[in-house]
């Protein structure tokens, strides 16, 4: 019988991902930057969009198998001459936090941000298999 582990941060992103009478996902695919999660042969590469944040202010982190990034907040006068009609652009923070789906090297994290794209590269390790024993009879 195979050891089925569980993750609660799937479960969470699975409760952001569902769609929670059509609310929360529409807010959150407006918030968060959008991310694209994919494999070579031998990295995982994560890419988000993340045009006209300051990069100085983007940090990248990997523990225990969860990617975490984050942008802090900048904070916006408010002026007082302006009278808005319409008001969307969104000029604050955002974290985001991803279970990552193989065993990577995350100490090998790499992150480079070009033309408003920050590339996170991850090398993999390989997956480790179970060592078979032989049962020697006397």
């Amino acid at each position: 019988m195979p050891i089925i582990k569980h993750d609660p941060f799937k479960d969470i992103e699975r409760f952001f991902e569902d769609d929670f009478f059509g609310f929360v996902p529409a807010v959150r695919r407006h918030l968060d930057p959008p991310m694209d999660v994919y494999q070579t042969d031998g990295d995982l590469v994560v890419e988000l969009q993340v045009p006209k944040i300051d990069p100085t202010k983007i940090h990248v982190s990997v523990e225990d198998g969860i990617l975490k990034i984050e942008s802090g907040h900048t904070e916006e006068e408010e002026e007082e001459d302006k009278n808005y009609f319409r008001k969307e652009i969104r000029r604050g923070g955002f974290i985001r936090m991803l279970s990552l789906p193989v065993p990577v090297k995350e100490s090998e994290t790499e992150a480079v941000y070009e033309n408003g794209v920050l590339k996170i590269t991850i090398p993999k390790t390989e997956v480790k298999q179970a060592k078979k024993v032989e049962v020697k009879v006397k």
